[in-house]
């Protein structure tokens, strides 16, 4: 009967010892898992940074173009009114200068 019980004692234990390294290789493959899945999550989190980085970028140079385009349509009007301004003042600016000119012809 000692015999049985200790036998029975024994098996306990390997039992037990058997359980704690089960629940050791299971906690290290959760742990591993756990860690896979992390750095999925942060390669994912990375991608999608980069993919609104780029959009905002995108949408940046777009606006960027549009106010260029924008501007140098804005200065080809004024540009435009000037030469036209200056056009119309073109026949007073060379009669004045005629003018001066004989002014100065005749005074000397």
């Amino acid at each position: 009967m000692f015999n049985e019980e200790l036998t029975a004692i024994r098996k306990a234990e390997e039992d037990s010892d058997s359980m704690k390294r089960e629940a050791k290789l299971e906690a290290r493959k959760m742990v591993e898992q756990a860690k896979a899945e992390a750095e999925k999550i942060i390669s994912d989190a990375e991608d999608e940074g980069n993919k609104t980085y780029n959009s905002l970028i995108q949408e940046g140079m777009n606006e960027a173009d549009q106010e260029y385009d924008e501007a140098m349509e804005q200065a080809r009007v004024d540009a435009k009114e000037m030469a036209e301004k200056a056009e119309t003042k073109k026949d007073k600016v060379i009669d004045y200068i005629v003018e001066r000119i004989v002014r100065s012809g005749v005074d000397s």
